[in-house]
């Protein structure tokens, strides 16, 4: 024990000189910086630097160095101002901000800056201060005082309401704070304020005579009426037109109204206003609100007096006449009173397609009546045309300025290739049309009123020089006889100065076109040669060929789709059909051409044997091909007919270039026929032809083809259509098809029979909106 007591002796001493001697060895700064940059960099220890770069800070001392700061600024710091005063970098303190505010659950962030509950707790004691010093504060003036957002202060100063702060929220405004005395002090000053008031007054005068809070008064007032301690109204809300009423002035106002209503059915606007009511209509439409008023512009109306008028126009329809309303009318009403009264009185009549003409606002005439004025014209037409004929034939006869041929007018090639192209594409337009739609097309000359630095077709501005001169020369009745034609109608006599003015205005120009136009047809009627009229019936027929040759080719797609056999009788049936038709009506128009027909309009089909003689009669050199194609429509096939046909329309025979329809035209094709089969569809009353047309719609929606099948072939197309189509729509056409075969089957059980039928009737729709509204996706889908 003495040996280990010594040997404590002796480091202690040892121990003593370490610390009583000075050090050998030092470590300068830079190897501290040294030291303290490898820790960092092995990451053995975390820290930041400042600004300043003299100093570190340890994570946990720069959340104690905000804690602090934020204290020592009262409880609201902004970030900028903390990281210059802590003197790091200001990312390093937006790093922290969210652990901060995990660790210190009473701080939040607003607008870069951190705001303790106790800093809110003191805002709200100064807010509840300024609040008693005024008895009224808002969100608004806190907000400018302490900078911060109304929202925020809004839902803090709620959270303290009645603890912090002693005071209530306006009902109609949650930003705005009263103590409980203001508002008992005001509510009594409006209080006694309304209650001496016998007549109407306008609140804003009120208000700004006693000096009330805008934002008070309109709650305590209506909440004074409400409970009943005011005897009276506001009309206009809380605008600045705005009035009270009190009750006993309100009902003199109301017992005058309806008496007046009562006896006169109408209420002039003026008057109410003489009441004392800044708005008549708006309080018209409340106070009457279960009378069927019409709002017009001076005045509102009832119904008696446009049952009235109604009446009386209905009468001068129906006697096709015309009516004045504005003296049926009481003195009150104004000129611009009569559009709405006439509006509102006609929408029955309109709707049932009578067609009327208002003029002058108030002059209500039926459309039979200006058609008769302008249909008594038309006696004179013929006569005055066959007048000026005679008279004045250099007004029809105008030559055309001769041009010498020879003399050609250079153009640009790229202008040349314009005209080329606009030319291509008049002459594709009309029937067939230029867009998808194939929508018929009209053209025509476009005045040029400015020639200058642009070239002009001398031709195109010739033509419409002399179809002006000749619109201004023929003249077919003056202004005064005009007039005095007019006046000689029965319902025209009796003082309508004003009406037959309007009618000289609306009629004079439309009479006169007309009267051009017959004239201008007569002439042209009795100049016409048979020429042109041999060349108007040779392109007549060739798009009759056209039509029906494009119809066969459409239709013939269709008939491969199907199997052999039942190809074989569509191609029959189409043979027996339109392809003995276009036959047929090539017989006949090569009979007219070579004068052996009597009949040049003649439109009958001809029988095979008829057919057949006529051909017998044409001359040697066209015989065989018409009878080679009168043979080819009993072939199986239709290359025979199609061979035939080419032969027949081309040269030598008909002379006609008759064209196969190419995508644009089969396209327009397809939409015709289909909406052909709508319309037939949509008047069909019968089962069977019903279940024909929807099959018809329904393949060719489907297929995109169009098929030409008699009934008889129902069965076959939906069979064909059986595994295309939705188990739905399959049933009902099968279910369909039974039931008509039903009915077309005799049966002697006469209960089954009228069950069958009222099968078919009541399904009918069913089948008919089916094949209106079926699309080849939708059958997709629902396989899906």
């Amino acid at each position: 024990m003495s040996s280990d007591w010594d040997e404590v002796k002796r480091l202690a001493a040892d121990f003593q000189r370490a610390q009583l001697s000075s050090t050998l060895q030092r470590l300068s700064e830079r190897n501290c910086i040294e030291i303290v940059k490898k820790l960092i960099e092995s990451k053995l220890i975390e820290v930041i630097f400042t600004t300043d770069g003299k100093e570190y800070l340890t994570p946990a001392r720069l959340l104690k160095e905000i804690r602090d700061e934020l204290y020592v600024h009262g409880g609201r710091i902004n970030l900028v101002d903390l990281a210059q005063i802590i003197g790091v970098d200001f990312n390093h303190v937006e790093e922290k901000a969210s652990e901060f505010l995990k660790s210190e659950r009473n701080t939040c962030m607003v607008l870069g800056q951190f705001i303790t509950k106790d800093y809110l707790d003191h805002l709200a004691e100064e807010v509840n201060e300024k609040l008693h010093q005024s008895g009224e504060i808002t969100v608004a003036e806190i907000s400018k005082i302490y900078d911060l957002p109304g929202d925020f202060l809004e839902r803090n100063l709620h959270a303290r309401l009645g603890t912090i702060i002693q005071g209530q929220v306006d009902s109609s405004d949650s930003r705005t704070f009263f103590t409980d005395s203001y508002v008992a002090q005001n509510t009594a000053k409006i209080k006694g304020a309304l209650s001496a008031l016998t007549r109407p007054i306008a609140l804003s005068s009120l208000i700004n005579h006693f000096k009330f809070p805008d934002k008070l008064f309109y709650h305590v007032a209506n909440d004074l009426i409400k409970l009943g301690l005011l005897a009276a109204s506001i009309s206009g809300g809380k605008s600045e037109r705005a009035i009270f009423i009190p009750d006993i002035y309100a009902v003199s106002q109301k017992e005058w109204i309806n008496t007046f209503y009562v006896q006169n059915n109408y209420l002039e606007y003026d008057a109410v206003a003489r009441l004392g009511i800044a708005d008549p209509k708006t309080y018209l439409k409340k106070m009457l609100k279960d009378e069927e008023l019409t709002f017009l512009s001076s005045c509102c109306a009832g119904k008696d007096i446009l049952s009235q008028i109604e009446a009386t126009i209905e009468e001068a329809v129906r006697s096709s006449a015309w009516v004045d309303i504005l003296p049926v009318l009481p003195s009150v009403f104004t000129p611009e009173d009569c559009p709405g009264i006439i509006a509102a009185v006609t929408k029955s009549i309109t709707k049932q397609g009578v067609v009327i003409h208002v003029y002058n606002d108030s002059i209500v005439v039926s459309n039979d009546l200006v058609e008769t004025c302008e249909k008594s014209f038309e006696p004179l037409m013929e006569a005055k045309a066959k007048e000026a004929i005679v008279k004045t034939p250099h007004l029809f006869n105008v030559q055309q300025p001769t041009r010498n041929p020879t003399v050609k007018k250079e153009t640009p090639k790229g202008k040349q290739d314009k005209k080329e192209d606009k030319k291509k594409k008049s002459t594709s337009g009309g029937k067939s049309g230029g867009g998808t739609q194939g929508r018929e097309t009209k053209t025509k000359n476009v005045k040029k009123k400015y020639f200058t630095g642009k070239e002009v077709d001398n031709e195109d501005v010739e033509e419409e020089s002399v179809a002006k001169a000749f619109n201004l020369e023929l003249e077919f009745l003056s202004v005064d006889e005009f007039q005095n034609h007019l006046i000689k109608n029965e319902c025209l006599k009796d003082g309508a100065d004003d009406l037959v003015a309007v009618l000289i205005d609306e009629l004079y120009k439309p009479v006169t076109k007309r009267y051009q136009e017959v004239a201008k047809a007569l002439y042209d009627s009795t100049v016409a040669s048979a020429g042109s009229n041999r060349r108007k019936q040779h392109s007549e027929y060739q798009e009759k060929f056209s039509t029906l040759l494009g119809h066969i080719v459409m239709f013939e797609k269709a008939i491969k789709l199907f199997s052999s056999d039942v190809g074989s009788q569509l191609c029959k049936h189409l043979q027996k059909t339109l392809c003995s038709d276009l036959t047929s009506a090539i017989v006949q128009y090569l009979a007219q051409e070579h004068g052996l027909s009597s009949n040049p309009n003649s439109e009958t089909s001809l029988t095979p044997e008829q057919r057949q003689k006529m051909i017998d009669k044409f001359p040697k050199e066209i015989q065989p091909s018409l009878s080679k194609l009168h043979s080819s429509l009993n072939t199986k096939t239709l290359e025979d007919f199609h061979s035939s046909i080419d032969v027949a329309l081309g040269a030598g025979i008909c002379d006609m270039i008759v064209r196969r329809p190419d995508k644009k035209k089969e396209r327009l094709i397809l939409a015709n026929h289909r909406q052909s089969l709508l319309s037939q569809l949509t008047e069909a009353t019968d089962p069977a032809l019903c279940l024909h047309l929807a099959s018809l719609l329904i393949f060719q929606s489907h297929t995109h083809t169009m098929l030409h099948a008699s009934g008889k072939f129902v069965p076959h197309i939906i069979g064909y259509l059986q595994k295309q189509l939705s188990t739905e729509i399959y049933q009902l056409l099968a279910t369909y098809q039974e039931s008509v075969i039903k009915k077309l089957t005799p049966s002697e059980n006469e209960e089954e029979k009228r069950a069958n039928e009222s099968f078919l009737i009541e399904t009918m729709p069913k089948i008919k909106e089916t094949a209106t509204t079926y699309k080849k996706a939708s059958t997709s889908e629902s396989e899906n």
